[in-house]
């Protein structure tokens, strides 16, 4: 019988690395599709790694990790990165399963002969599958402490937050979540039909053009059932979403149960029915013990598998504070959110605009705006007797509310001249300083209660403007 060689497995190597047989004279040209908004961000990432630093490039299946980090490749190539200091390995290659990362690794290195101190761009693809890969990956990087090194994976990543760093400061996470409302737009191009450009102090800007806000809605309601992931923008011959992405989205590309059974879930049909359940409680409200008796799961199980779908980026808890703002020290009630409302349309059905179930999936894609940001790990909600706060996002240095938001899909405010009591006592006795914001389908004016400036916009245009908002990104909400 023959064994796979050193020899064997290079060969595999170079197939994932085509840019390994570039010359001189070889004319660069690469097709990619259309970059992610996240794109200059992960590059920043990428370029700030080394001195011993390890990227982790986290997000569910489907979102586009792999196209990131090619795209990634193309650009250090054409800046002028020798094509040889490039490595890319896929790591759900089932040839690789026989050797290590070092060794595929130090064949890369002995073949182009680089030295401990050269500059090398490394990139391992779906790498949950290694045991112990960061530990293997933190030793790969003090031995080469000029090598930037990323690694992708779509569950158990460090963090569930762009930014947040663990192992002593040298493993730092970026997340690449579902398509946001605005990449949407872009990739069915739509953006420029609904929005003109205009410049400003600020650099470069979109306005929505006029009347075109019952459009921009139309699409906020394809976004919400079909937009989370490529596939649901692919449109069939009749113009509507193709309807394989509906039928197989979850249970083939989203839902693996290869990634679940790396975190010790053995039942995947337990698994399937408490994500379902999730999935019809999205924006809600939800308790352990109310979740426990309702999948009939036992506690212990129930909190491991919140956890890995959590890390899997297939939902998020969102923690509860009181009347006064204050956190909880044992969260025993929280909010979900699926990651991507779409995934909703995936398990059950899409839901017409007019439905009255269609706020929770509005509230859902406003949510995952934030998941591709450092302020994801601010959002919150409120809840007590008698009263509660939709969503709100909680300032990391002052530790109180700085913006919140109640969801009026249904213009309700706007018609029956009632106001916003509750919003506007929870901002009393916060923070007078917060900004206050009523989401609706199609109202947008200032108004003002007891002092207190509140903001009405219609909920697709603030989605829309969510993405686009640099302090929003790195900081605190719009």
């Amino acid at each position: 019988m023959h064994v796979i060689t050193d020899n064997d497995l290079f060969h595999r190597l170079a197939f994932d690395n085509p840019w390994w047989e570039f010359t001189k004279d070889t004319k660069v040209q690469f097709r990619n599709p259309q970059r992610r908004v996240f794109f200059d961000a992960f590059q920043d990432h990428v370029m700030d790694a080394g001195e011993g630093n390890v990227v982790v490039l986290a997000g569910p299946l489907r979102a586009g990790k792999t196209v990131l980090m090619r795209q990634m490749v193309a650009r250090l190539i054409e800046t002028g990165v020798k094509a040889t200091q490039v490595f890319y390995c896929n790591m759900t290659v089932p040839s690789f399963t026989a050797a290590d990362i070092p060794t595929l690794f130090e064949m890369f290195c002995r073949r182009y002969h680089h030295r401990p101190d050269a500059e090398l761009y490394i990139f391992y693809d779906e790498i949950q599958y290694v045991k112990d890969w960061q530990k293997t990956l933190l030793a790969l990087a003090k031995l080469r402490p000029k090598a930037r090194i990323v690694a992708a994976v779509s569950s158990g990543a460090p963090s569930i937050n762009t930014g947040d760093v663990s192992a002593e400061g040298r493993v730092s996470t970026f997340v690449l979540p579902p398509l946001t409302f605005l990449e949407f737009l872009r990739f069915r191009g739509t953006e420029e039909k609904l929005f003109d450009s205009e410049r400003d102090n600020t650099g470069s800007g979109m306005t929505l053009k006029a009347n075109a806000l019952p459009a921009l809605n139309t699409e906020f309601h394809r976004y919400v059932n079909f937009g989370g992931f490529l596939e649901g923008i692919m449109l069939s011959k009749d113009g509507t979403p193709a309807p394989a992405f509906i039928r197989d989205g979850v249970a083939d590309r989203v839902l693996h149960k290869d990634l679940a059974s790396l975190h010790g879930v053995n039942d995947a049909q337990e698994l399937n029915r408490l994500f379902g359940l999730l999935a019809f409680n999205t924006a809600r409200e939800v308790t352990i013990d109310d979740l426990a008796k309702s999948a009939n799961v036992a506690k212990n199980t129930l909190r491991k598998y919140l956890d890995y779908l959590e890390s899997a980026f297939l939902i998020r808890r969102v923690p509860r504070v009181d009347r006064d703002g204050q956190r909880f020290q044992r969260q025993v009630a929280f909010k979900v959110y699926l990651t991507a409302p779409c995934l909703y349309a995936a398990l059950f059905a899409p839901v017409p605009h007019d439905d009255q179930f269609f706020q929770r999936l509005a509230e859902t894609a406003l949510v995952a705006q934030w998941l591709g940001a450092p302020a994801a790990a601010n959002l919150a909600y409120a809840s007590w007797r008698n009263g509660r706060i939709d969503l709100l996002t909680m300032n990391p240095e002052t530790e109180k509310p700085d913006h919140v938001y109640e969801m009026d899909w249904n213009n309700a405010y706007a018609t029956a001249g009632k106001g916003p009591q509750q919003m506007v006592q929870f901002v009393e006795g916060t923070n007078r300083g917060a900004r206050p914001y009523i989401l609706t389908r199609t109202v947008a004016r200032p108004a003002s209660m007891r002092g207190i400036d509140i903001t009405l916009a219609p909920l697709a245009l603030y989605t829309y403007w969510l993405e686009r908002d640099p302090t929003l990104r790195n900081f605190h909400g719009g």
